[in-house]
């Protein structure tokens, strides 16, 4: 039984998504069965539910001032359901879940795996406090492990690339009616939260350069405000370009993926990312790629041979980039065949799910050794 402890219950992003493939992988396996702890009732609950994955309920409150007595209860909870279940190997994704999760393992002398999916971190003693806590660490990518000294310098960590099975695409007129897009034309999307850091506003500033390569050229955001406001913002820099009716915004969707289909292009202007879901989704899909040469994202684009990388915060080259795949089909078409092949050999949920539960084996395997010992 391994744990796999969550802070969310929706999917706010690609780690959310991860979890539930890589569960629902180990429940279709026989080697481990998963049990999920999420805090609170949510669609990734509900995906795990249908999947045939037990999921418990347990809030995790952020540790700080206002939690003083809430955060022991909640270990205490945790300590309880892992023990319980017999579970031997928790197995945290964030921070806040490595604090609580490493620290139930310590208590119930079980092993911890952290897995961290951000190229940023908080600070480097925070990282060093959760490395402590942590009998091993899988980052995602290499720029994720590099993000801190502690894990750059641990003998503990291992980089296992993201996996996804290749999404299931709708046809593409009913993808774009879904979007409230019209079935001819250019369409560029951009997926992921509408956030600052998430380039949209690069993306925005790109567009009149494509439009010189295709005038009818629309831009399409796909995900959440998270602020509540950074979709106005970039709203009013499209009409400040007069752009405004060519830019769209379509709001969050619980599964983006086969959505894909609408695009004739997907551009992923992000400022930091460790290894982004929708850039490996894209390449699976076979939708091309221009994407910003940031954290882990030219670990998964090799670039001018499966996709295109810019600098980050350059408008200009991205509307470049962009405006040459718009206007050359056929090595848009090179691209779309190469990328589909890389995301196939180096980014499928099978290779993923191997390599983690070998891990879980070595760690298991080495407690039961030690529980052994123990009883001589």
């Amino acid at each position: 039984m391994v744990l796999l402890v969550s802070e969310r219950a929706d999917f706010f992003g690609g780690g959310q998504r991860s979890l539930l493939d890589l569960a629902a992988a180990l429940q279709a396996g026989a080697r481990f069965a998963p049990l999920v702890v999420l805090p609170e009732e949510g669609p990734l609950g509900a995906a795990l539910a249908a999947a045939g994955v037990v999921v418990r309920r347990l809030p995790l409150p952020a540790v700080r001032g206002g939690a003083l007595f809430a955060t022991p209860r909640a270990l205490a909870d945790l300590a309880r359901l892992a023990r319980e279940a017999g579970a031997a190997l928790l197995h945290s994704d964030s921070p806040r879940t490595a604090l609580y999760a490493g620290t139930a393992a310590r208590l119930l002398g079980r092993p911890h795996l952290w897995h961290v999916r951000a190229s940023v971190g908080s600070s480097a003693f925070a990282d060093a406090a959760l490395l402590a806590l942590s009998d091993r660490v899988v980052a995602v990518s290499r720029a994720a492990a590099r993000r801190s000294p502690p894990l750059a310098r641990s003998s503990r960590l291992s980089v296992i690339p993201t996996g996804i099975a290749p999404p299931v695409c709708l046809p593409r007129r009913e993808a774009r009616l879904l979007l409230g897009l019209e079935p001819e034309g250019y369409v560029v999307g951009v997926v992921g939260r509408v956030e600052p850091d998430k380039g949209g506003e690069e993306a925005v500033a790109s567009l009149p350069l494509l439009r010189l390569a295709r005038p009818e050229a629309r831009l399409v955001f796909v995900g959440r405000d998270t602020g509540g406001s950074h979709a106005e913002r970039l709203g009013e820099i499209a009409r400040s370009l007069g752009l405004g009716d060519a830019v769209r915004f379509a709001g969050p969707r619980d599964a983006a993926a086969p959505l894909l289909s609408a695009f004739d292009l997907l551009i992923h202007p992000s400022r930091h990312e460790a290894l982004p879901r929708v850039v490996l989704e894209s390449l699976h899909a076979g939708v091309p790629v221009v994407a910003t040469a940031v954290g882990g994202v030219p670990e998964a684009i090799e670039d001018g041979v499966c996709g295109l990388l810019v600098p980050p915060r350059d408008p200009e080259q991205l509307g470049a980039a962009s405006a040459r795949l718009a206007s050359d089909a056929d090595f848009a078409a090179r691209l779309v065949s190469a990328g589909r092949e890389r995301a196939r050999t180096r980014f499928s949920l099978a290779a993923m799910t191997e390599a983690l539960e070998d891990l879980y084996d070595r760690m298991t395997s080495r407690v039961a050794r030690r529980a052994q010992r123990g009883r001589r």
